[in-house]
């Protein structure tokens, strides 16, 4: 509904009064923006401009959000000057570059995706032992790198309710991450080739036609060291025999001579 009271406060304006209240704007709070409103408009020094308003004729598109004009805005358009004092000037956004809360993990978003701790306290208590954090807020993020591969989502879902984080969790006193996926995975695969459980048993008959491998310099020299020690005490042992026949013929020399 059209509110003839209303009015802009630009000069020669001819929508004032014409334009319902959701197109009129208030000048703003912020007073470095309130003043270049004025700078823009001029001649408003005395006016009230608590019940002052802008219509939406000034503005230009990219000022307008859904229902109201941004905060920035500034009115230049129609202003009956030749040039105005300050156009408009969109602030930059500041990207909020997330990091991986794990210890010397490189992971950043963007590129990486990066998932939430979770909103459950023990889960939350939980996850922070594992990673070793001890100062808790919201900003808490973990990337993919320290989860199975069957905890992790889809490009648009969100990791498994039950996961938890067991991979390079920063206790290296190397980082880890910089291997590829790959061969973390063939190093995991060996290790489970290379280590039998207990009970699987060994196949004697294939372990008996294994060739011997061909000794190598090391393992000759220990086997020279070892003969060498084997001599040694063996010559050892004899010279003790010797010496214990001695000592026993010169005591029944003795005795045969108290005999007497």
């Amino acid at each position: 509904m059209k509110n003839r009271k209303l009015r802009c406060i630009v000069d020669n304006c001819y929508e004032s009064g014409q334009q319902d209240s959701s197109s009129m704007y208030k000048f703003p709070i912020n007073p470095v923006v309130r003043q270049k409103w004025m700078d823009n408009i001029g001649d408003i020094k005395y006016m009230n401009l608590f019940n002052s308003r802008v219509c939406r004729r000034h503005f230009e598109t990219q000022c307008f959000g859904k229902t109201k004009v941004f905060s920035w805005a500034v009115p230049t358009l129609y202003l009956n000057k030749q040039e105005v004092v300050h156009q408009v000037s969109k602030p930059s956004r500041n990207v909020f570059i997330r990091r991986c809360s794990v210890r010397n993990c490189p992971s950043r978003s963007p590129p990486e995706r990066l998932h939430f701790f979770p909103a459950n306290p023990e889960m939350r208590k939980e996850w922070m032992e594992i990673c070793r954090l001890t100062l808790d807020n919201k900003w808490l993020f973990i990337c993919g790198r320290h989860f199975r591969q069957t905890y992790l989502p889809n490009s648009k879902g969100n990791l498994r309710k039950d996961a938890i984080p067991e991979f390079h969790l920063g206790t290296e006193e190397e980082d880890p991450l910089g291997k590829s996926i790959t061969s973390m995975k063939s190093c995991s695969n060996k290790s489970i080739i290379s280590f039998k459980s207990d009970d699987s048993g060994i196949d004697e008959e294939s372990f008996k036609e294994r060739k011997p491998h061909d000794p190598c310099a090391n393992c000759l020299d220990l086997k020279q060291q070892l003969a060498a020690a084997l001599l040694r005490v063996q010559q050892l042992e004899e010279k003790k025999e010797q010496e214990d026949t001695t000592d026993s013929d010169e005591e029944e020399e003795h005795i045969f001579i108290l005999m007497k």
